[in-house]
């Protein structure tokens, strides 16, 4: 008489828990990839430690109003003169090239980004926006 196994055992690869993998990377890129497509929206960060101050002497700070007027160190200036006026002062200090910008919350961005590409072509490495000091919290 002769015996047959019953149960062969077969060298098949078991593929049920590579499909439930799969399977859940579809569903997260799914629900993350139209989030990846928004708009990036950020507060930018409040100065807590600054560790240069604008506000001491020697320092480089253009300012503008809300009519969208320049000041450099607190002194009226047009946008040509501000070029003028910061590539002088690169050239007398050519190793601090440093600019902090002072801008009323109210203008639009695209004002803030000339201002900071006129102080760029007159050699400025460092444009610094000042932001507001966050109240004291008291304990």
């Amino acid at each position: 008489m002769r015996s047959t196994p019953t149960s062969a055992v077969r060298a098949e690869p078991n593929v049920t828990p590579m499909i439930d993998v799969m399977l859940v990377l579809l569903i997260i890129f799914m629900v993350v990839g139209p989030m990846l497509n928004e708009r990036f929206a950020a507060m930018p960060p409040d100065a807590r430690y600054a560790a240069r101050h604008p506000d001491d002497a020697g320092e480089a700070v253009i300012g503008i109003d809300v009519q969208g007027r320049l000041y450099l160190d607190k002194r009226p200036i047009d946008s040509t003169g501000l070029r003028r006026a910061l590539t002088e002062r690169f050239r007398a200090k050519p190793d601090d090239r440093v600019v902090f910008l002072r801008a009323d919350r109210a203008l639009p961005y695209g004002r803030l980004q000339e201002t900071m590409g006129i102080a760029s072509s007159a050699g400025a490495h460092v444009v610094g926006l000042v932001s507001e000091q966050p109240p004291a919290r008291s304990r």
